[in-house]
């Protein structure tokens, strides 16, 4: 990405409260978010992430995510429309923010993704 371009992103992101206000970002951002791809660090490690999976905007709620992936710090990468000259989704932004281990113990569903990418 060019200085330029960089330049037009920083400008094209919505304001937000707080860095890591998802909710609020995604809002921000209206109808140009499109998709949500989502990562879970694991077990506190600098570099390791587990691909979650892509969700909705909508489905994106602190609580949601909670509920279905339980606490730990996580990343998502938000992508607009699709870009018919690059051939692939228009990258937006990523954010990263922590959900309360003790509020969301760790879910079913997340322990098996984990495992399933060999990551234990």
């Amino acid at each position: 990405m060019t200085t330029k371009a960089r330049r037009q992103a920083l400008r094209n992101r919505p304001y937000r409260a707080f860095a890591e206000d998802i909710d609020g970002i995604l809002d921000g951002y209206g109808s140009r978010a499109r998709v949500v791809q989502i990562w879970r660090q694991v077990d506190g490690t600098d570099d390791q992430w587990t691909y979650m999976g892509r969700l909705t905007p909508e489905e994106c709620e602190i609580e949601l995510l909670g509920v279905r992936f339980g606490g730990g710090w996580y990343r998502a990468r938000i992508f607009g429309e699709w870009d018919r000259e690059r051939r692939q989704e228009t990258y937006l932004e990523q954010v990263t923010f922590g959900l309360d281990e003790y509020a969301w113990p760790m879910t079913e569903e997340t322990r098996k993704r984990i495992w399933t990418q060999g990551q234990r």
